[in-house]
């Protein structure tokens, strides 16, 4: 990490203040630097962001967590953690569209090139659909991991079928939704203009079987399957340093920064009881 990559005698004076995921690159790393005072900020990645983080080189680290993942430990203190953000995909469909909910496997039918059973008209995921030719795609714009996220829950990182659109641009996936009644579209949050937005059921052995719309608060309680979340992991010792950062960073104006990127902002009721814990501490 450039200026900190010369491990400094003292370890307080050699860490970072945040580090971690590049989908925190721009507007919040600005935010948290001229804002939030953050005296050094280095979002190249989860990978190089934890590793600086275990070995005491950050004093915070935002990283996306797989499924099942084990948080960070810190040398020497305590780690305060917080999700405080999440990468979603949003299943949208043509307002027409009979279905209500679906789940991980239908998707995999859907848009998977060797699906177990595959789904090409919507009547093979309905019977009491009218027929007509599936027409995926998918929107995945810089800063939100619609397919990187899609490709490894629904598809099990198996290649997507040759006739799904990738990367789509957000008109262009809009107007597939306005007038396409076979479209199915992935995007990074509801439509804003006409489309239906489907629940999802992970519905893998194990799993829950219960489908789960995306709003904001089956997001954050990470009851909606298609997700990863971005926490946070603040070392103890470095709490009074960061505090000014960190109201930033759980601020409305930097929840609406996340947002307009097309990722999820931990609820405003959630935020604020985390500044009110920092308070107490």
């Amino acid at each position: 990490m450039k200026a900190f990559a010369l491990l400094l005698c003292s370890a307080a004076l050699g860490a970072a203040d945040f580090v971690g995921t590049d989908l925190f690159v721009g507007p919040i790393a600005g935010g948290l630097e001229k804002t939030g005072g953050a005296q050094a900020v280095d979002f190249s990645g989860t990978l190089p962001g934890r590793a600086a983080f275990t070995r005491g080189g950050a004093a915070a680290a935002i990283l996306l967590m797989r499924d099942r993942e084990v948080a960070p430990v810190a040398p020497g203190t305590g780690v305060i953690e917080f999700r405080l953000a999440s990468a979603v995909v949003v299943v949208a469909t043509h307002a027409s569209n009979r279905l209500d909910q679906v789940t991980l496997e239908n998707l995999a039918n859907v848009f998977a090139r060797d699906a177990r059973a595959p789904a090409r008209n919507w009547n093979d995921l309905d019977p009491a659909a009218r027929s007509e030719l599936i027409t995926p795609a998918v929107c995945s714009p810089p800063g939100t991991m619609v397919l990187e996220i899609f490709q490894g829950l629904a598809l099990d990182r198996q290649p997507f079928r040759l006739d799904v659109r990738l990367r789509i641009e957000p008109d262009l996936a809009a107007d597939l939704l306005a007038s396409r009644a076979g479209a199915v579209t992935l995007v990074s949050r509801p439509p804003s203009g006409r489309g239906k937005v489907l629940s999802v059921a992970d519905g893998r052995p194990g799993r829950p079987t219960t489908a789960y719309g995306p709003d904001e608060n089956n997001v954050h309680n990470g009851d909606y399957p298609l997700q990863l979340p971005l926490v946070l992991f603040l070392r103890q010792d470095r709490l009074p340093q960061l505090t000014p950062a960190l109201r930033w960073l759980f601020s409305d104006e930097a929840a609406t920064l996340l947002a307009k990127q097309g990722l999820y902002p931990a609820p405003s009721g959630a935020r604020l009881r985390f500044v009110q814990r920092l308070d107490t501490r």
